[in-house]
């Protein structure tokens, strides 16, 4: 049996500004990364003890990193796993996949699939040394 690990989730707010303050200020969430400079898409992760969530500002992107295009403002889970390939070859055959595998531009491999109620799952590989399927 897979031993997917949660690795974080992924929300595109509505407001950005708005959503960093709740996490931060109201839930006492620390931040520990943070990217975007003037006129570029901002981001934040925010770890919460034993959880971490990544708020991102929507924006146009030609990669399939932001998966807020196939989901709307609905969270995405996203599970770390040991071998991307064999993950995504039991899977393929059973969950819609969105994205197939391919390298991110955070320096990860990663695919998406749907679960029966359209939530996005992506499955990433944190040090991948496998080649492509």
């Amino acid at each position: 049996m897979p031993q997917d690990r949660f690795g974080h989730l992924f929300i595109a707010p509505s407001d950005f500004d708005r959503a960093v303050a709740f996490y931060r200020d109201s839930l006492g969430w620390r931040p520990v990364a943070t990217w975007g400079a003037e006129n570029e898409p901002r981001g934040t992760v925010l770890n919460g003890g034993g959880v971490e969530i990544v708020l991102a500002e929507r924006h146009a992107t030609d990669d399939h990193s932001w998966s807020h295009g196939f989901n709307g403002q609905r969270p995405t889970i996203h599970l770390v796993v040991e071998n991307l390939n064999e993950r995504f070859r039991e899977l393929s055959s059973v969950a819609e996949v969105v994205v197939k595998p391919e390298a991110t531009h955070w320096g990860t491999r990663w695919f998406v699939v749907k679960d029966p109620d359209a939530n996005l799952i992506a499955y990433e590989q944190a040090n991948p040394s496998q080649s492509e399927p």
